[in-house]
């Protein structure tokens, strides 16, 4: 007999047929009892009656590999209108161990961290199956998209380099037969080249990026895709592109993916296809984003999470379309090869593109000709000599071209409103994951883990302490009087980060005083400032005014202040601004051994 599928069942209505998958659960109730099969297109009811049939699954774990014939009917109650009864059942695998995950419910209850932990379980689970089964689709959109109605060719590059793709630090080094090479950051230069000889190309290519963030949208590793087009009138035309790409993936997903989609709540970002995403300058950004709250970054070089979000809500609301295209950004925050204004050379021909809130696209005009490439490697302090193979094709003619990175994780996550890219990635890799894999378990993310993780620490080592919760204490003084303790015997916790590394630190001086800058870019041997609280808040889970001493649980070098040890006492906030830990300052830096110096101000 030849195997049918769940999901035509119902074309076999009042037939014999088989069945084979996996058990996922069991429903007994007495007299009757459900048993509910998955395959790779869903799940098939079972009705079992008889007493022997059921005997041979009662004891079975979900997991189980089963052959099950029997006979299809309909049925108003299972999941394709149709469930199988009088089912003869061969156990094909007995599974007896339970399952660390319920992966087999229909939503798993169970923080992020844990699901990962057991990766390879979860990914059984129907809504986190329906995650990559969507994005599958939406590499098949783009390549449909490309190649039919771009006419552009696919390439595969090299993911192995002998020199950083793009400049900077933010690659991993690797030994390659005893000589240095990088894993690439992207295939931007290989695009490049290959626009000499197809014009217009693209890729789904693999990326490697060594920062060290936590955020909620940044990977160690993903995949991205890419596309580069030679010849325009202009270079907006790449942002035309771009934008019909988009429309195509998310309406084939919409036709394609309707079951998946339902598991989400039944719908996707807003892109209507006879809506324009609105297109505004960086300097129009900003003064939107000022007008609409009053929050005023109009000095700053880039946008916050918090304004990419209100300009996807003023998307939404002023349009009715959940994307905008940001252009016309500083030369200075682009990569080398962005060209230059032609009227405003500060300024340059390239965009971003907001979805949802998050910028999911970056892209514009490249430099096209040997000298400004040249100039534009220079620009950022890097050797043309490293460049030799990518240099040489613009000694032989090479046109206006562009084009953009489209990252497949934060896409996924984006269209379907997924909290975390992780959600959107088989098997994570980032500063605490390889391929899923817990590297550094002792990274902690969110005020209330911090909090548990400092008590959790103190009762291990038998530390005397007192656990306070008061009122919210946005200050220093504040803190003081709800504690109960001197201002002095408080702990200012301060994230800085450093002007030419980007690095966090964590300084840590008496509440009383204030922060020496000179000081610490002595001992740091950078310049640093303040880290902004929006990236507190997404990259650590913490509110200024809450951040604990303990820069070690989130992975940030940390410094005390030598004053700090003066006094008996030690008292800070543990992660939120209602509690508080108080204990002997001895036993604080006992436990974190941290790096002491002289940080603070005199008064």
């Amino acid at each position: 007999m030849t195997r049918i599928l769940s999901v035509h069942l119902h074309k076999h209505v009042d037939q014999l047929i088989e069945l084979r998958g996996w058990l996922n659960n069991i429903r007994p109730f007495g007299k009757i009892n459900f048993l509910i099969l998955r395959d790779r297109t869903g799940f098939a009811q079972i009705l079992i009656e008889d007493k022997e049939e059921y005997r041979k699954i009662s004891n079975l774990q979900p997991g189980s590999i089963l052959r099950i014939r029997g006979k299809a009917i309909h049925s108003s109650h299972a999941e394709f209108g149709v469930e199988v009864v009088n089912p003869q059942i061969q156990v094909e695998v007995p599974i007896h161990e339970v399952s660390p995950i319920e992966y087999y419910k229909p939503e798993i209850q169970s923080e992020l961290d844990f699901i990962l932990d057991h990766r390879p379980m979860a990914l059984r689970n129907r809504q986190i199956q329906a995650i990559f089964k969507i994005q599958a689709e939406l590499v098949h959109a783009f390549r449909l998209y490309m190649h039919d109605a771009v006419y552009a060719v696919e390439y595969f590059a090299p993911n192995i380099l002998g020199a950083s793709s793009e400049g900077g630090a933010e690659f991993f080094n690797v030994d390659y037969f005893g000589y240095p090479a990088t894993l690439a950051q992207s295939s931007q230069l290989y695009k490049q080249i290959m626009v000499g000889v197809n014009e217009r190309v693209f890729a789904l290519m693999p990326f490697f990026r060594a920062e060290n963030s936590h955020t909620t949208r940044h990977l160690s590793e993903g995949k991205q895709f890419e596309f580069e087009m030679g010849f325009f009138e202009h270079w907006e035309e790449i942002m035309d592109l771009q934008e019909g790409c988009l429309k195509y993936m998310i309406e084939y997903l919409n036709t394609h993916c309707k079951d998946q989609i339902n598991l989400f709540g039944g719908k996707l970002v807003k892109a209507p296809s006879n809506i324009p995403f609105p297109r505004l300058t960086f300097e129009e950004a900003q003064e939107i984003y000022f007008r609409r709250t009053g929050i005023d970054e109009r000095k700053e070089s880039d946008l916050s999470p918090a304004a990419e979000k209100e300009l996807c809500r003023y998307a939404s609301e002023e349009f009715g379309t959940d994307l905008v295209f940001v252009t016309d950004w500083l030369t200075s925050k682009r990569p080398f090869y962005a060209y230059p204004k032609d009227e405003n050379p500060l300024l340059s021909n390239t965009f971003d593109l907001l979805c949802g809130g998050t910028e999911i696209t970056s892209g514009g005009q490249r430099r096209h000709t040997h000298a400004s490439m040249i100039e534009g490697i220079q620009s950022k302090g890097m050797d043309p000599n490293n460049f030799s193979d990518y240099l040489s094709i613009f000694k032989y003619g090479m046109p206006p071209h562009g084009g953009f990175g489209m990252g497949l994780e934060r896409l996924t996550m984006t269209i379907l409103g997924l909290k975390n890219i992780r959600e959107a990635s088989l098997f994570p890799s980032d500063p605490k994951r390889i391929a899923g894999n817990r590297i550094k378990a002792k990274i902690f993310f969110g005020s209330e883990n911090i909090r548990n993780e400092i008590i959790r620490l103190l009762k291990h080592h038998e530390m005397e302490f007192q656990h306070i919760v008061h009122d919210k204490t946005p200050t220093s003084e504040d803190s003081s009087q709800a504690r109960g303790t001197l201002m002095e015997e408080g702990v200012k916790s301060l994230i800085l980060k450093g002007k030419n590394s980007k690095k966090n630190y964590q300084i840590n001086i008496p509440s009383h005083l204030k922060l020496d800058m000179k000081a610490v870019a002595e001992t740091l041997g950078e310049k640093c400032e303040f880290e902004n609280p929006a990236v507190i808040l997404e990259r650590f889970g913490l509110v200024i005014g809450g951040v604990p001493p303990f820069g070690n649980l989130m992975n940030i070098e940390t410094f005390f202040d030598e004053k700090i040890s003066s006094h008996a006492r030690a008292a800070f906030n543990c992660g939120l601004l209602t509690e508080s830990i108080i204990m002997k300052s001895a036993d604080l830096i006992a436990l974190l051994q941290p790096k002491v110096g002289r940080f603070a101000l005199e008064k």
